[in-house]
């Protein structure tokens, strides 16, 4: 398995910026108060898109890509095993650990009327961080580190978990801080899983 080393570039290239510009933010950021901002622009076109696309961070959606992967290169399939089980060991640990108790935007802003998008059940306790959005920037980062001839494609995996990260924010479930601590922790688990499989199959050699 040979390293490549911009295999990631155009997608890392526009996650730096989004983490860098999301970051910038968190200075003038007041909790509650961009959610119901986002909450003020629902539209019955953005209820459907954001509840559609938001199911795409469950963790259960990782199980069809890592069999396709596992189809034609083993190597590929074993980044995203590693990169799952070390998301899924960081979610848990920020959700049920150290954070634990964490209030949701419905239970923080439970005081104000906002809209809530029909069909939404709205969980209240465990914001921090965004699971969705660390699974499915998880996802992308993989797919876009072991597919790195396909630039083109890059830029749609960002756009993609992007979108669902900011579902959780339309859909009130999450605030924006839970949104961004989720996305870095996504694309950290990519590269940390991506390079125990290269120093796996390195030591194989």
């Amino acid at each position: 398995m040979k390293k490549a080393k911009s295999k990631l570039k155009p997608f890392l290239r526009l996650y730096a910026i989004f983490l860098s510009l999301g970051l910038f933010s968190l200075l003038f950021y007041q909790k509650g108060q961009f959610e119901l901002w986002v909450n003020s622009f629902h539209h019955p076109f953005f209820d459907l898109f954001f509840k559609s696309i938001t199911p795409l961070g469950d963790g259960v959606i990782v199980i069809l890509p890592l069999l396709i992967l596992a189809l034609f290169r083993y190597s590929h399939a074993l980044s995203l095993l590693w990169a799952s089980l070390i998301h899924l060991l960081l979610v848990n640990l920020g959700k049920q650990v150290l954070f634990k108790g964490f209030p949701r935007p419905a239970e923080y802003l439970k005081d104000i009327d906002f809209y809530q998008v029909p069909g939404v059940e709205l969980h209240h306790w465990n914001s921090f961080p965004s699971g969705h959005t660390t699974t499915i920037f998880m996802l992308c980062a993989v797919l876009a580190l072991v597919l790195p001839k396909r630039l083109r494609l890059q830029p749609t995996l960002f756009l993609l978990a992007f979108l669902v990260g900011f579902s959780r924010i339309y859909l009130m479930q999450h605030f924006w801080v839970d949104v961004l601590a989720g996305s870095a922790l996504g694309v950290s688990s990519a590269l940390l899983g991506h390079r125990l499989t290269l120093a796996f199959f390195s030591k194989k050699k």
